[in-house]
């Protein structure tokens, strides 16, 4: 499965970086970990190339996984 990597921000100027199969388990991630607010947040979700050392990786329904389950 080939993983893409997101950025997104919340609160603002605070930066979060997740990995994830596709942009939809991107936003059920933020949809679950934002219910109140995921509108706001969904605004600042870009792919990107490449990220810091600390990041999430999500399955293909945006849980997020452990660190010894990626791959």
């Amino acid at each position: 499965m080939q993983l893409k990597k997101y950025r997104y921000e919340f609160p603002p100027l605070e930066a979060h970086f997740v990995e994830a199969p596709s942009p939809r388990a991107v936003v059920e991630f933020l949809q679950r970990t934002y219910p109140h607010n995921w509108e706001e947040v969904l605004p600042t979700m870009v792919e990107i190339p490449d990220w810091p050392v600390f990041w999430k990786t999500l399955d293909q329904h945006g849980r997020p996984l452990p660190p010894n389950k990626v791959g």
